[in-house]
């Protein structure tokens, strides 16, 4: 493998020379693909939040993973019509968003490669990831999972947030925290304001400790005031260690299993 900068051998396919990916056991190594959002993130947080926390926490897993676990280039933009009302978001077409997540799986599956796992960093994706996934499994036999980070997490969410219920929702107290741990001097915390609108519905949740099983499409200049839903006042950067390390957990356990899971042979 070829060194990083720190020395230890790198878990990016985009750092690999050819002959190394090609050296990589098709049965046995996953590969990540980090998927996420540009998104504006209120006044305090940057536009690339949801991509970097993403592609960041799939780094840190894939070299926790041990060999066999790579991370191909992340997917820098999603699914974000929701925000396209404030300056700074770029947001694919539903069909642009799954047809491109769709060619770099079946490029990947054409070099041999059978199992990807798709982390993702931005709630706007998550339906059409699994929609594509499913896709990708029935036109191409690739096994293909997906999950977003936190939905890993939920009961350390509720025990490591201190804000009331809605404090956690979008450019909140658990993305500010994590972007406090991970990159401090792109946060801005003396523009950070608290933000916490109510549900559409009593079945409805703006919230990843507790989402409501009743979801409907937002439009966050209409339901926020600056782009804030939660309260990223009680952020810190403890708080931010604590998430990525329960994330980290989970996220190796799901490798784990992802790799010696019987998969459909086409």
């Amino acid at each position: 493998m070829v060194a990083g900068a720190d020395g230890t051998s790198s878990v990016k396919w985009s750092e690999l020379p050819w002959p190394e990916i090609d050296s990589l056991d098709r049965d046995r190594t996953v590969l990540l693909l980090p998927t996420g959002a540009i998104e504006q993130h209120g006044h305090h947080l940057p536009v690339d939040t949801d991509i970097h926390d993403a592609h960041e926490l799939a780094v840190r897993a894939a070299r926790a993973s041990g060999d066999g676990t790579i991370v191909l280039p992340p997917v820098w933009w999603g699914m974000s019509p929701h925000h396209m009302g404030y300056s700074g978001t770029i947001s694919l077409r539903l069909e642009t968003f799954s047809n491109l997540i769709f060619d770099i799986c079946a490029a990947v599956l054409h070099h041999g490669f059978t199992r990807v796992l798709i982390v993702n960093g931005h709630g706007g994706n998550s339906a059409i990831l699994a929609a594509t996934a499913m896709r990708m499994s029935e036109e191409l036999g690739l096994f293909a999972g997906t999950v977003s980070y936190w939905q890993l997490i939920p009961r350390e969410l509720r025990e490591i947030g201190t804000s009331d219920i809605g404090g956690m929702g979008h450019a909140c107290e658990m993305e500010t925290s994590l972007q406090l741990h991970l990159r401090p001097e792109l946060v801005a915390m003396a523009n950070a304001r608290k933000d916490m609108p109510k549900p559409a519905t009593s079945l409805s949740g703006i919230d990843f400790r507790e989402p409501g099983p009743l979801v409907y499409p937002l439009d966050f200049r209409r339901d926020s005031s600056e782009g804030v839903m939660g309260d990223p006042t009680a952020a810190t950067p403890e708080k931010g260690a604590a998430i990525a390390d329960a994330v980290l957990e989970k996220l190796v356990q799901a490798i784990g299993e992802f790799r010696v899971a019987p998969i459909r042979k086409t």
